[in-house]
């Protein structure tokens, strides 16, 4: 069994495709999570660690894992300064390398995982094999190369850290790729073979070690909001049920 990331015949480990600390504030009282289907037939499944796959060697793993603690430090307030303008935050002070390669290796994760969670997630050759070579030589690229925008989520007025919802693919008339929604923060990554439009390089991560965030109300996302919903409906008829 070969490691997905260098490729090397080493033994694999049980590899996290989303951070263990996204999972930490859904975990229930008995250290397990609970995946709830949005349709009303099927039950809700539980699992005793988080979304799993044999895929990388230990040295790939350590690799992702420097990359992570940092990306957690930042979400933790650490190191960085955030300045709040209206709707948006300015977050300044964020090591650009380190958070790019961070958000590359989530992408690059998400398209290669075999996983049911992430069947959305289709990056093609060309994208995959781009994003293999930035991650194995450490290369965080440039801003507009795979950006990924960070949306604040609101759910009645309040930030949530603990919702997880499968990636979807997304289009529109300027920009493709795929949404995410985790620890409370919807990522929007643009997945395209030509550049984005400029307005992404204002938002996402620069290499002045800035991005800004905007945060927005989960009724004004309209895919999202028609997620949760289904989601909502079919919780409310298996409680019916039950």
């Amino acid at each position: 069994m070969n490691c997905r990331l260098c490729g090397a015949d080493r033994p694999l480990r049980k590899s996290h495709i989303l951070p263990e600390f996204y999972y930490k504030p859904i975990y229930e009282s008995s250290h397990r999570l609970k995946f709830v289907s949005s349709d009303a037939a099927k039950p809700d499944r539980h699992r005793q660690k988080g979304l799993w796959e044999r895929l990388l060697c230990d040295s790939c793993e350590q690799k992702f894992s420097r990359w992570e603690t940092y990306a957690k430090s930042v979400f933790d307030g650490i190191g960085i300064r955030v300045l709040p303008e209206g709707q948006l935050l300015t977050i300044s002070n964020i090591n650009y390398g380190k958070f790019r390669l961070f958000l590359l290796s989530l992408l690059w994760r998400m398209g290669v995982s075999k996983l049911d969670f992430f069947k959305e997630v289709n990056l093609g050759a060309k994208h995959e094999a781009a994003l293999r070579s930035a991650l194995i030589g450490e290369n965080p690229l440039d801003p507009l190369q795979y950006p990924c925008a960070l949306i604040g989520v609101l759910i009645g007025g309040t930030f949530h850290p603990d919702g997880l919802i499968p990636p979807i693919r997304v289009r529109g008339l300027d920009n493709q790729g795929y949404w995410v929604l985790m620890g409370g923060f919807l990522y929007h990554f643009i997945v395209m073979s030509h550049p984005p439009p400029a307005v992404y390089a204002r938002i996402c991560i620069s290499k002045a070690n800035e991005m800004r965030i905007s945060i927005q109300h989960l009724r004004d996302i309209r895919p999202l909001a028609e997620i949760a919903y289904e989601f909502g409906t079919a919780i409310r008829k298996r409680d019916e049920r039950s």
